[in-house]
């Protein structure tokens, strides 16, 4: 009888050890192969001169720290600053808040994402509120919901809606909590047809990696320490958005002032330096369904600005 039961539980603790080793051999081998793929990527450029916006806007100063940024149609969009639970929305034409909404009070609110349906934004610690049926003009009678999503990142900025497999991306700012990926910045997947956060991130960027692909570029490193040596990129996703033409994911780093465009499979197909003069501090991004894209920056020492990009034929 004893020796039955020691059997049974070293069984127990065999199968648990090895069930544990399966999932880390999985979580290893998605983020070894985003590793690859970034390395693989080759320089296709994108269709837009960052250098010259078609259109320059200067935001109100209630949106002095415009974060979260969504297309709504042709001539509005929403964004969200962080500190205030209020959408508003701008008419980039006759620039203009012709509207605010009111979902929350305080909070470090960053995402802000619109699937033509439904409103979402994305606090930093991770919790996701949709607004059903988000009317542009009154806002709407839909339900607000909140939910806390369990991430493995502590800070989370950047959320778009990816129509062509209808999910929500999330793209986390600060390196997992997890020290074995230090290195790595997560890019999650929440199905909206399951209305479930994939336990796995979709994508995963790796910033030894990135810096070689940089060099591909023609992108040098400016930043220095103290004591004179180079920094490696910080790479902090602030925000990212889908392409409606290439299904490409635009993704950029404000404290790097970088942007990096990815294709479907996570390869790299692009990097730019954003200009300082431009681009003071870039927390949004989206683009309108004819391929126009839209930038917005917080003001720092300036004025907040919402930049209007064309797509060059």
């Amino acid at each position: 009888m004893n020796r039955f039961y020691k059997l049974m539980v070293l069984c127990l603790i065999f199968s648990s050890c090895e069930s544990q080793t399966t999932m880390k051999q999985t979580i290893d081998f998605k983020i070894q192969k985003s590793i690859s793929e970034t390395i693989e990527g080759s320089s296709s450029g994108i269709p837009y001169n960052l250098n010259q916006p078609n259109k320059k806007c200067v935001l109100p100063a209630i949106l002095n720290e415009v974060s979260g940024l969504t297309d709504i149609d042709l001539a509005h969009v929403a964004c969200v600053q962080d500190e205030i639970g209020t959408v508003f929305i701008y008419n980039f034409q006759i620039d203009s808040i012709i509207a605010t909404h009111k979902f929350d009070s305080v909070g470090d609110f960053e995402g802000l994402t619109f699937t033509g349906k439904s409103l979402f934004i994305l606090r930093s610690d991770g919790r996701l509120t949709e607004w059903e049926n988000f009317n542009l003009k009154t806002g709407g009678a839909g339900r607000v919901s909140h939910s806390v999503l369990q991430l493995q990142t502590a800070n989370n900025e950047g959320l778009c809606f990816d129509s062509r497999k209808n999910r929500l991306l999330i793209a986390a700012k600060s390196k997992p909590m997890n020290h074995d990926y230090k290195s790595e910045r997560f890019i999650y997947e929440f199905d909206l047809e399951k209305n479930k956060l994939n336990s796995n991130p979709a994508f995963s960027i790796n910033t030894i990696d990135l810096e070689t692909a940089a060099k591909e570029f023609g992108i040098v490193k400016q930043n220095t320490t103290v004591e004179g040596r180079v920094k490696s990129f910080n790479f902090r996703p602030s925000t990212l958005a889908v392409h409606p033409k290439t299904s490409d994911i635009y993704i950029i780093s404000a404290a790097d002032r970088l942007l990096l465009v990815i294709n479907e499979q996570g390869k790299i197909s692009y990097m730019e330096r954003l200009s300082a003069d431009l681009f003071a501090k870039a927390e949004g991004i989206t683009f309108l369904s004819d391929g126009t894209m839209i930038i917005t920056n917080e003001a720092v020492d300036k004025v907040p600005t919402l930049l209007v990009y064309k797509p060059i034929n």
